[in-house]
């Protein structure tokens, strides 16, 4: 007679398999856990990273509209041309040469230029002309394609509003910030420009070769530095100028930065029946 079958539990008379399978059953458990906690953290990430992001969009976009309404101020009302600002029969002609990515020629125009354009271009006592001037840019073709820009905005009458957005959102002097993208946000910033015109003046009507012949007259002219500058009755020679306190150097040449007390005095002495304030 047989012994009698024991009526033992499954995990005494399995024990193996039993223990594997309830390993397996914690370690998914486990990873369920795990993806679960990992998911949360980086929803959570995802959050913080759009909050940011938006913080980040609503600062630029308040800072770009303060930038905005200070250029549209500072230029309401004056007469633009081209490269040209300020009354085409003003007496006097001050030449500026500038290069888009030169933290001196960004400082002269933030500083100093708004006070020389309330009270002597807004006038008519003074017109300012721009060109190109390459001197901290790194590459031609870079310097090219910043000042082409600038010049495209000129063929609508805006140049002056984008160079001088340009220069309130400059970047660092050797980052290659200026991307399509920065130049195109710098055209849908000046009121009153057609961006896609604008797209297409960029290359056309040689503006490329305006660029590099400018740059080219300017070291002809022996200016070594930007900004530089050149002054003149309208119609007449212009010669190079500068204030009266030393700034910078250029080639072991003082360079002195004029300030509106300085183009006051200059244009007293060129048209001494000037309308200047000063």
């Amino acid at each position: 007679m047989g012994r009698p079958k024991q009526n033992l539990p499954r995990t005494l008379r399995e024990p193996r398999r039993t223990r594997a399978r309830t390993r397996h059953t914690h370690a998914k458990r486990w990873l369920l856990s795990t993806w679960s906690t990992a998911t949360a953290a980086l929803a959570a990430a995802a959050v913080v990273a759009a909050i940011a992001l938006l913080a980040h969009t609503n600062s630029q976009a308040a800072a770009e509209s303060r930038i905005d309404h200070e250029v549209s101020a500072l230029l309401a009302g004056i007469p633009q041309r081209a490269s040209t600002l300020g009354n085409p029969n003003a007496p006097v002609n001050l030449q500026v040469f500038l290069d888009l990515k030169d933290p001196d020629s960004r400082s002269w125009f933030l500083k100093d230029l708004p006070a020389i354009i309330s009270d002597e271009v807004r006038t008519g006592a003074l017109k300012l002309e721009y060109h190109a001037y390459k001197t901290n840019t790194r590459s031609p073709q870079e310097f090219v394609k910043d000042q082409t820009a600038a010049l495209a905005a000129g063929a609508q009458d805006k140049l002056w509003n984008y160079i001088y957005t340009f220069y309130h959102e400059q970047g660092s002097e050797f980052a290659p910030y200026a991307t399509e993208t920065y130049l195109d946000n710098l055209a849908h910033q000046s009121p009153g420009l057609n961006v896609a015109q604008w797209h297409t003046d960029r290359h056309t009507e040689r503006r490329e070769e305006q660029t590099t012949q400018e740059d080219q007259t300017a070291r002809t002219l022996n200016l070594h530095v930007t900004p530089s500058f050149r002054i003149g009755r309208t119609g007449g020679p212009l010669h190079n100028y500068a204030g009266h306190s030393i700034l910078k150097y250029g080639e072991q040449h003082p360079i002195a930065l004029p300030e509106a007390s300085d183009i006051a005095t200059t244009i007293k002495g060129l048209d001494p029946t000037s309308p200047t304030t000063r």
